[in-house]
C-alpha cells in the first residue's frame, strides 16, 4: 500500500508542477511530505537556465514556401499538435526571478519534458526537473507497465494502478492559455528545424490576467502548428517559497516538435533495471 501511494505521489508531482507553467494565479509548491519508507530527499538536479531554447535566424529556404496568414485564430485546434500527433516531444521551461518571504533574492527554474509515441506500442516519458526548489521526478510508461522515479527510489506499477491519473493531461496546455487573434510580425524564421512565421500576442490574447511584457508564437509553414511559444511577464506567486505579495519575473518557453512514430528511444529508467 505504501508503494502504491508513492507511485501516485510521483505522478501527482508531474500533474501539479504543470500548474506553475501558467502565468496566472498562484503556482502550487511541489514540496511533498516524505514517507518514512523513502530514502532521503533528492538533491535538486542542476540544469541550464531556461532561456529561449530555439535559435531564430533568417532561413535560406524561407522563399521556397509562401508566408503564413497575416493573422491566426488561436482557438483553432489545428495549431496544437499534442491533441492529434501520434508522436512528438514537448519541452516546457520556466524561470522565476523574485524574492522569498524574507526578502532575499530567489530564482527557481522548472523544466518539464514529455515524449510520446504509439509505435511499436504506446510509450511515454515525463520528466520534471526543479532547480532552486523541490519536486524533481520521472515517470515512464511502456505499454501497460510504468516506472516512477522519485527521491532516488524506483516504483514499478501497472497502468491500471494509476487510478485514472493521466500525466499527459497534466502537462502545460497552451490551447487553454491563449485565445483570440494574433498578428504576424515576422516571416521566414528557422525554429526547431521548421520554417516558421512569428505572431505577436497581446494581453488580450492571454487567459491569465497577469502583467505581460511580451509573447510570441512561431507557426510552422509545413503542418501549420505552433512549434514555439515564448513569454515574458510578471505575476505574484508563492511557488517554491516565493513571496506572493511581491511581483516575480517569469520567462517561459514551450517547444513542440512532431517526430516519426517509433523513432523515440524511451527506456526503463536505469535505477529501475
Amino acid at each position: 500500500m505504501k508503494k502504491q501511494t508513492s507511485i501516485i505521489i510521483a505522478l501527482v508531482i508531474i500533474l501539479t508542477a504543470s500548474q506553475a507553467c501558467s502565468v496566472g494565479g498562484k503556482a502550487p509548491s511541489t514540496e511533498i511530505e516524505q514517507e518514512p519508507t523513502l530514502a532521503s530527499e533528492q538533491e535538486p538536479t542542476i540544469v541550464s537556465e531556461p532561456t529561449s531554447p530555439a535559435t531564430t535566424v533568417p532561413s535560406q529556404e524561407a522563399g521556397s514556401s509562401p508566408s503564413g496568414p497575416e493573422t491566426i485564430d488561436l482557438t483553432n485546434p489545428a495549431l496544437y499538435i499534442t491533441s492529434s500527433a501520434p508522436a512528438y516531444t514537448f519541452d516546457a521551461t520556466m524561470k522565476f526571478s523574485g524574492v522569498d518571504t524574507t526578502g532575499a533574492a530567489k530564482e527557481v527554474s522548472l523544466s518539464m519534458t514529455e515524449e510520446t509515441q504509439t509505435l511499436p506500442q504506446n510509450t511515454q516519458r515525463f520528466l520534471v526537473v526543479v532547480t532552486g526548489g523541490k519536486g524533481s521526478a520521472e515517470t515512464v510508461m511502456i505499454g501497460d507497465q510504468g516506472y516512477s522515479v522519485f527521491q532516488e527510489s524506483c516504483f514499478p506499477f501497472s497502468a491500471s494502478s494509476a487510478e485514472g491519473q493521466n500525466a499527459s493531461e497534466g502537462m502545460p496546455n497552451l490551447q487553454d492559455e491563449v485565445t483570440g487573434q494574433a498578428q504576424r510580425v515576422e516571416s521566414g524564421i528557422d525554429v526547431n528545424g521548421f520554417v516558421t512565421d512569428k505572431y505577436e500576442l497581446t494581453s488580450q490574447n492571454m487567459v491569465a490576467d497577469d502583467e505581460l511584457i511580451s509573447a510570441f508564437v512561431y507557426v510552422a509553414r509545413d503542418g501549420g502548428f505552433i512549434t514555439l511559444f515564448e513569454l515574458q511577464g510578471r505575476t505574484k506567486t508563492d511557488y517554491q517559497g516565493l513571496d506572493s505579495s511581491q511581483f516575480t519575473d517569469i520567462i517561459t518557453a514551450y517547444n513542440y516538435i512532431p517526430v516519426e512514430d517509433g523513432s523515440l528511444i524511451i527506456a526503463i529508467p536505469a535505477i529501475c533495471k
